[in-house]
């Protein structure tokens, strides 16, 4: 038999610790995935129920993506389901990951300096992700950062506060091709596994709460008056998937589980855990916030005789447990979990709630770097490093930062002269000049970014949105603002106004009373200064009292839009008339 239809076997992407390797009678070690299933239905019902068991740390890679792939894609016969857990399958979700890198990051040097979207969750919460709660070590990071940059960046996930933790756990048994092929299908139906909106996020917590009336007005009372069932005091369950409330081993049990089950599986969990303190324990609780009462639910998760195997009673009551309960007079046993199309329904009917009250949403992660063309015949110097890129990219304008960099001028390849600057830059709008300014053996990479083209004008020209800046070291952006204070004084405002100064023997930025400018550079480029300017308010772009500098490298680059390949800007020749 070919090897093809074997399973994968996990690997830990985040720790790089061995797998351990497990005896296990209801799994195999190819495929179908579930043996001895008359139908897809029953086969359904056999995972589920090898799931609530555990799945061996070995299939865990093969089990999660199949299930996944199971659930999200109902039309797909469970034979091409199982497939996606196999050696045969290998390959293309290695093409596919390899695609969505390229895409993300057109130069493969800037994975290495990526930095990880927040989804939601905020970057200081993230930060405590990988630095504390796990702690994830640094190559760890790095696939958890590539997998969080395609998810937002490919796949379109804004806001899902809940992938960050679901993409570690998932890693500690995956690649990170597995890892991002596995939750790309978790969000093909929305209402299957996460919320992957601020909206959904929203009605998720609103049918939360909702659901904890309905079971047990006892604990609806406190979790309310501490403030548990807001929002914000649900960070535990919806937002960190469990991490703090239950020991590691449960939390990839109930992977196991939730993997095959989805939301339905969340919301069991969520609902079943509260039940730990039972009517009587809630009247002595002294709780002061949502912390103290999520605290109160650590205590018994993390007692010894806690497991998960044991919850799952309380998760998934058994018909005749129900019925003998009921004979006794126990109501509360009636309000079971609700099931698929319950949940569906109220996650819908919360969604109009959850607009009216959900906060505006700000994006905290930094913008990825600018990209940059490649080329033998122009090669990028100033614009390489990373961390001037991304500094770029976050002082840009909005609409030009989904933008990349092509090398127009260089001092090394096209000389050291103005006239030669002029020449290769005078067609490009939304230019961007890097300087290397050397003052006393330290070096820093700084520039402007100009509205207008460049090219010999006996005034000054440009507009507002011209800034200048220092990239590297100490980044610092200084932007134009207007000054309606002293709109009367006609001189001050046309020396503020001096955005762009371009004449035949120097070039420059920004100006003031004294005659100097926030940047000037010389017809050879070989002498620099910079001093404040009106408007711009820029301290001394080389750093604290270094006013002149000598100029090591100049660079000059238009932008190409990603989408399309188009240069912004290009001023076109009108009157063109070649061909006629």
């Amino acid at each position: 038999m070919s090897d093809s239809s074997k399973f994968v076997q996990s690997q830990d992407s985040i720790f790089g610790k061995d797998v351990s390797n497990e005896k296990c009678g209801w799994f195999g070690h190819r495929t179908p995935l579930v043996l001895g299933a008359k139908n897809d239905k029953q086969s359904l019902k056999r995972l589920k129920q090898k799931c609530h068991l555990s799945v061996p740390p070995q299939l865990r890679c093969a089990v999660w993506i199949s299930s996944v792939a199971r659930v999200a894609n109902p039309q797909l016969p469970i034979t091409e389901t199982d497939a996606y857990g196999t050696i045969g399958n290998k390959k293309s979700i290695e093409m596919k990951w390899e695609f969505a890198l390229n895409a993300v990051f057109p130069n493969p040097a800037d994975r290495d300096d990526a930095v990880a979207p927040d989804l939601g969750l905020t970057q200081e919460v993230l930060n405590q992700l990988i630095h504390n709660d796990y702690p994830i070590p640094e190559e760890g990071a790095k696939q958890l950062t590539l997998v969080l940059c395609a998810l937002q960046q490919v796949v379109g996930i804004e806001y899902s506060p809940t992938i960050p933790d679901i993409a570690t756990l998932l890693l500690t048994h995956m690649p990170a091709c597995y890892a991002y092929a596995t939750i790309s299908e978790m969000i093909n139906d929305t209402s299957q596994y996460i919320p992957v909106s601020q909206k959904e996020y929203y009605s998720w917590c609103k049918t939360y709460e909702f659901y904890v009336q309905k079971q047990s007005s006892a604990h609806f009372k406190v979790m309310t008056n501490c403030g548990a069932l807001k929002p914000e005091g649900l960070d535990p369950i919806f937002k960190r998937f469990f991490i703090s409330i239950l020991k590691r081993e449960d939390v990839l049990h109930f992977m196991d589980i939730f993997m095959v089950e989805g939301c339905k599986a969340y919301f069991r969990m969520s609902l079943s855990l509260i039940k730990l303190i039972s009517k009587n324990e809630l009247k002595h609780l002294k709780l002061t916030d949502s912390e103290s009462w999520w605290n109160e639910i650590r205590k018994k998760t993390f007692h010894p005789n806690f497991t998960l195997a044991k919850h799952l009673d309380i998760m998934y009551p058994r018909v005749g447990k129900v019925v003998l309960n009921l004979n006794r007079g126990n109501a509360s046993t009636l309000k079971l979990y609700p099931n698929r199309r319950m949940l569906r329904r109220a996650l819908k009917y919360h969604e109009a709630w959850a607009v009216e009250n959900m906060p505006i949403y700000v994006d905290e992660t930094p913008p990825k770097p600018l990209g940059y063309i490649l080329s033998d015949d122009k090669p990028v110097t100033l614009a390489k490093p990373t961390i001037v890129r991304s500094n770029l990219a976050k002082w840009l304008p909005v609409s030009l930062k989904t933008t990349k960099l092509d090398l127009i001028y260089s001092s090394e390849i096209n000389g050291c002269s103005l006239a030669s600057f002029y020449n290769q830059c005078n067609r490009y709008k939304n230019t961007i000049v890097l300087i290397e300014a050397i003052v006393d053996n330290t070096t820093a990479t700084i520039g402007m970014f100009a509205s207008h083209a460049w090219k010999v004008n006996p005034a000054s020209y440009g507009d507002g949105e011209c800034f200048l800046f220092r990239a590297d070291p100490d980044p610092k952006c200084f932007n134009w603002t207007p000054d309606f204070s002293g709109i009367d004084n006609f001189e001050a405002q046309a020396i503020r106004e001096q955005y762009m100064v371009a004449k035949s023997d120097f070039l420059a930025m920004g100006a003031n009373a004294g005659g100097t400018n926030g940047i000037r550079l010389d017809q050879d480029f070989i002498i620099g200064e910079s001093y404040s300017a009106l408007g711009f308010d820029n301290e001394p772009l080389p750093g604290h009292d270094r006013n002149k500098f000598e100029i090591g490298a100049v660079e000059a680059y238009r932008l190409i839009r990603e989408v399309d390949g188009n240069a912004i800007g290009e001023e076109e020749k009108v009157w063109d008339l070649n061909g006629l």
